[in-house]
């Protein structure tokens, strides 16, 4: 990967820990149906330019965007919010990388190196040694719901990436368009659409637009463009940073302190990344990595 791709992508992973911190702040008051439900619509506001309805898009396509824009999404929102530890859900995120680079083999023959395999088990490890040095304990049922919601976003985001046909900010425009009825009809039906506007103060509309402008729209778009140039393999990786950010943020944020097992975890981490992105043969591709509709 050129070195700015890589810079990139190390912003797009800083983004995503720091939104771990900032959904939880927005949980405070949007129940996770109202949450789900409001970065779809107001997502796709923001994308309406680039939203073309009437132009077909495949089937394949459209349920890519159903996995990320309502399972993946609603699921992830639920595990931040049931578990005290961020950590928990961060570690959840490490399967992003094999997943997503086990999909792409199937679907679209990239093979993956033995040394990115390596390097995607050492990183595991640091994230696992970084949850247990967090100080809480590991809860289940979140680390599920994230598996589950890392499960659909890594086969949706490998998929839609892969449409040459759709551009990257059309990608975005579908994956909120198609997520509002079924989340809208699931909010409406746990109650109110919209909470209280008397209990959402400046720091709640704050989450909101992170959550909204730098994570479901900057983030994502950063890696479906980076997905469609290079084989997953050499961009999925950069996901197992997630979880050092997700700790530094909430060192910074939640004044926790600055352990030995933080840094040593966090040390692993880098270097199962390092492992996977150093020199090595590239990464063989088995007919076209990209097919169109």
């Amino acid at each position: 990967m050129k070195p700015a791709h890589i810079l990139l992508m190390l912003f797009a992973a800083a983004i995503w820990g720091l939104n771990f911190v900032v959904t939880r702040i927005a949980l405070e008051v949007f129940s996770i149906e109202q949450l789900s439900f409001s970065r779809a619509w107001m997502t796709l506001i923001l994308m309406l330019p680039w939203w073309k309805p009437w132009i077909k898009v495949s089937a394949r396509f459209l349920g890519a965007a159903l996995m990320i824009g309502t399972v993946s999404f609603y699921c992830l929102y639920a595990a931040i919010n049931m578990t005290e530890s961020l950590t928990t859900v961060a570690i959840g995120t490490q399967l992003m990388a094999p997943i997503a680079a086990i999909i792409a083999l199937v679907l679209y023959q990239e093979q993956v190196s033995n040394r990115k395999w390596l390097g995607i088990v050492v990183a595991t490890v640091g994230a696992m040694f970084l949850a247990g040095a967090s100080g809480f304990g590991i809860s289940a049922a979140a680390l599920g719901l994230t598996i589950i919601s890392v499960f659909f976003y890594a086969a949706g985001s490998v998929i839609v990436s892969k449409t040459t046909s759709v551009s990257v900010w059309r990608m975005l425009a579908w994956i909120s368009a198609i997520g509002i009825i079924p989340m809208g009809l699931i909010a409406a039906a746990s109650g109110p659409l919209f909470p209280d506007t008397d209990m959402i103060n400046m720091r709640h509309w704050l989450a909101l637009a992170y959550a909204i402008l730098l994570s479901a729209l900057l983030g994502q778009a950063v890696l479906f463009s980076l997905y469609g140039k290079y084989p997953v393999a050499n961009v999925a990786p950069y996901m197992l940073l997630i979880p050092v950010f997700a700790g530094l943020f909430s060192i910074i944020l939640y004044k926790e302190s600055l352990s030995t097992g933080l840094v040593v975890g966090g040390g692993i981490v880098l270097l199962g990344v390092w492992i996977q992105q150093s020199r090595s043969k590239p990464a063989k591709l088995r007919g076209q990595s990209q097919v169109p509709e």
